[in-house]
């Protein structure tokens, strides 16, 4: 009975949808684009690598930094206010960094990657129109899902060695910016914006996948040695206090492109 109540709810909502979006202004919005994020901890580590640890191995080449990547989102908005929208969303942000060396030992590669899935909400105000396009500014936050992967082998010893490790965690984050758009038809406009972001994901956990086949647990630590080392890798859970945490920084600023559809 409940599960027919439901359906008859939606159902419901369904059809009432071209009249509340007249009423209310219910619509959706797709957009896409690059982001520029600090990613401070990994980019700290890739520094150091690139400037001591590959050419005191012999290796050559350089780790790449993860700075520009891209990301795509949806929301479905109301108005509320006669200038005032609201909307709530999600999308995927990911970047990737590989890198592969060659040695008199023998070979060794290393893959990082990262996922981000964000779900916000976020407050539009109209402003006053230009001659050529309608503008706005947004304030708004929301939670932030982050999973990591890393991937590394080395040959040339007696077997090759392979190890892998995932790991993810929960964040928060604010945002903020400004929108052009652009009517191509009554219910359609194409946007300009630019979103300024502050989000730092941390307290990472996962499972490290070791050479030998076994599993053991793991966190994403973030810490230089006294030999001047910096890592940014994941540690056993077990060396929890010994090692210092590492973050997934996603703050920075973000170039947009999109399309709004009115109902």
């Amino acid at each position: 009975m409940r599960r027919c109540a439901g359906a008859a709810a939606f159902l419901a909502c369904i059809a009432l949808l071209p009249a509340l979006g007249a009423a209310a202004g219910i619509g959706a919005r797709a957009t896409g684009g690059l982001s520029y994020v600090s990613y401070g901890d990994f980019n700290d580590a890739v520094e150091y690598a690139n400037s001591v640890a590959i050419p005191a191995s012999g290796g050559s080449g350089e780790i790449n930094s993860i700075y520009w990547i891209p990301e795509f989102g949806g929301e479905l908005f109301v108005t509320v206010l006669p200038r005032l929208t609201v909307a709530a969303g999600g999308g995927i942000m990911f970047g990737k960094s590989a890198y592969e060396m060659e040695t008199a030992l023998g070979d060794y590669s290393y893959e990082h990657a990262m996922k981000a899935y964000p779900l916000t909400v976020t407050a539009y105000l109209d402003l006053p129109p230009l001659p050529f396009a309608t503008t706005n500014v947004f304030l708004g936050g929301g939670a932030y899902r982050a999973s990591l992967t890393f991937d590394e082998s080395a040959s040339g010893g007696s077997s090759p060695e392979e190890a892998s490790a995932d790991l993810a965690a929960w964040g928060f984050g604010v945002h903020g910016g400004g929108t052009l758009e652009f009517e191509i038809a009554p219910t359609v406009q194409f946007e300009i914006g630019v979103k300024l972001r502050y989000a730092v994901v941390e307290g990472f956990e996962g499972d490290r996948t070791n050479p030998d086949g076994s599993t053991s647990p793991v966190f994403l630590a973030s810490y230089t040695d006294a030999d001047g080392v910096v890592t940014f890798a994941p540690e056993a859970t077990a060396d929890e206090d010994a090692y210092g945490e590492g973050s997934v920084d996603l703050s920075g600023v973000a170039f947009q492109i999109g399309i709004t559809v009115s109902f």
